[in-house]
């Protein structure tokens, strides 16, 4: 089995998903279906449990879609758990320096590289009990490993950060980043913008994937513009707001022509 999501992006090609916080296995079938190429599974500002992230983790493989799990924290076991469950990758927040992302990265592997532990008889191993587990979603190749920068501590030691050999991905928290830089949520301020350009130069340097968030087609071009190529649209429920909102809108201006 291969993770056609870590192909693309090893290849350099930039690929498109969106933050997903509602357990919904139809909402994440119907986002999957209409070409997102993942989804990030959020257990961190979700409401998702064991049950639903299994539920979500097999709709969005279903589609062709790959379903990458945000743990709440570096918790072994939630990481443990979502790759046993078949997800494609990891993504870790609130990882507090080098260190932290070095536990995180462990936590994602088997030994020799890491301490994951192991059990053959789970969904990543088709149930099936396979001879080794140097194959399909049991490999140490398979899952994508990433974590997120989004405090002072993460960004003061980024550059050691990169050295580390099985971390994929880098993904920007511009949330989180703006209230440690002082700016109060403001993503626009140029502290903001300042941490965004230089990050992104470093990572790049290393040969790491970026991700960050966006919300309009100037923000991908942007995005790329930047350097980045892992580009987050969004989030589930603020996307259904927005089309609801736009709904309710126009029937106002209407209905105030009657």
């Amino acid at each position: 089995m291969e993770n056609a999501l870590k192909r693309k992006i090893k290849q350099g090609q930039p690929v498109l998903g969106l933050w997903n916080t509602i357990p919904s296995p139809i909402l994440v079938e119907i986002l999957g279906f209409s070409g997102f190429d993942f989804q990030i599974l959020d257990m961190e500002h979700g409401v998702f449990d064991m049950g639903s992230l299994d539920a979500c983790i097999r709709a969005c493989e279903s589609t062709g879609c790959a379903p990458i799990v945000r743990v709440p924290g570096i918790m072994q076991s939630v990481i443990q758990n979502a790759l046993d469950l078949g997800a494609h990758g990891i993504i870790v927040p609130q990882v507090a320096g080098y260190d932290s992302a070095c536990q995180a990265v462990e936590y994602m592997k088997f030994a020799p590289e890491g301490s994951r532990g192991y059990n053959p008889f789970i969904r990543a191993a088709k149930y099936a009990n396979p001879r080794t587990n140097t194959g399909g979603k049991l490999s140490n190749e398979f899952g994508l490993t990433s974590i997120i920068i989004e405090n002072k501590k993460s960004y003061d030691e980024l550059e050691k950060v990169l050295l580390i050999d099985n971390l994929d991905l880098i993904y920007l928290g511009i949330y989180d980043m703006s209230l440690a830089l002082g700016c109060n949520g403001d993503v626009s301020h140029p502290e903001v913008t300042r941490f965004l350009e230089d990050s992104i130069k470093q990572i790049k340097s290393s040969g790491k994937a970026i991700g960050m968030m966006v919300k309009s087609k100037n923000e991908i071009e942007y995005a790329f513009n930047l350097g980045a190529n892992v580009v987050v649209y969004g989030v589930d429920s603020n996307l259904i707001y927005q089309m609801g909102s736009n709904i309710v809108k126009e029937f106002n201006e209407v209905s105030k022509l009657i």
